[in-house]
């Protein structure tokens, strides 16, 4: 007998990519009418996606924004103190309470620095302008100076005006002084100066406010004062003895 003949003849396997699309299409059939297909699967709609990528730019672009609004050295190297004080004005700071802080303490607190620091000044910047706002004092201090004859006669001069100049002059001198304009001070010193060679300088030699050689003795504090600022009481002892002569027989004290 012959062998029989299986016909039967068993089906090929689906392969997995045969599977998976037919999956797709199933869960296709079963998606929300509403999702669009080009929407990812980890979102659960457009707004969701619009969000995620919103905060993504936000974290993204805060460094930038960061480096950008920082204030540079150079930026600020020429910048006056009327300057620094409208931009941390815009910033919500006052530049009188640092100022007033530095001038107590000698420094900034790392309070200031930190507020500085939120506003664009990093501690570096701040430094670099106080250092050169220092520097620049003090050539202008130098400068005044040199314009009446040194330290000692600028000192006599300042001693001058506060104890004969009224309220309101003294006042309008200590706001030029202030202003840091170097051209307004130096006009403000020199017309000081001239006054004061004009008003003292004859009196102390005609023996009207002090003079030691005209004997007899101080009727103020003031005239004492302009004796001892006179060049001659640090350098000539028979002035100085004139002086104290003179002072012995005042009743100032």
């Amino acid at each position: 007998m012959a062998d029989s003949i299986n016909t039967y003849q068993e089906e090929p396997a689906e392969s997995q990519e045969h599977v998976d699309a037919m999956l797709a299409k199933v869960e296709g059939s079963q998606q929300d009418p509403e999702r669009p297909e080009w929407l990812p699967e980890k979102f659960n709609s457009v707004e969701d996606m619009a969000k995620a990528y919103s905060a993504l730019e936000s974290k993204l672009g805060k460094p930038q924004q960061e480096q950008e609004s920082e204030i540079t050295e150079e930026q600020i190297a020429d910048a006056t103190p009327s300057d620094i004080a409208e931009a941390l004005d815009a910033n919500g700071l006052d530049f009188d309470a640092f100022q007033q802080e530095y001038e107590k303490l000698g420094g900034l607190t790392e309070d200031a620095y930190q507020a500085l620091a939120e506003a664009g000044f990093s501690k570096a910047v701040v430094d670099s302008w106080i250092d050169g706002q220092n520097a620049l004092s003090e050539q202008v201090q130098s400068s005044m100076y040199d314009l009446v004859g040194g330290a000692e006669q600028y000192q006599g001069l300042v001693q001058w005006a506060a104890d004969n100049l009224p309220p309101d002059e003294i006042d309008a001198f200590n706001s030029t002084m202030e202003s840091r304009d170097t051209n307004l001070i130096k006009l403000a010193i020199q017309g000081l100066n001239a006054r004061y060679r004009s008003e003292a300088e004859p009196r102390l030699l005609s023996g009207q406010t002090g003079s030691v050689s005209s004997g007899g003795k101080f009727e103020s504090n003031a005239e004492l004062t302009a004796a001892m600022r006179d060049p001659r009481y640090a350098k000539d002892p028979a002035y100085r003895q004139q002086v104290a002569d003179k002072l012995a027989k005042s009743s100032l004290f």
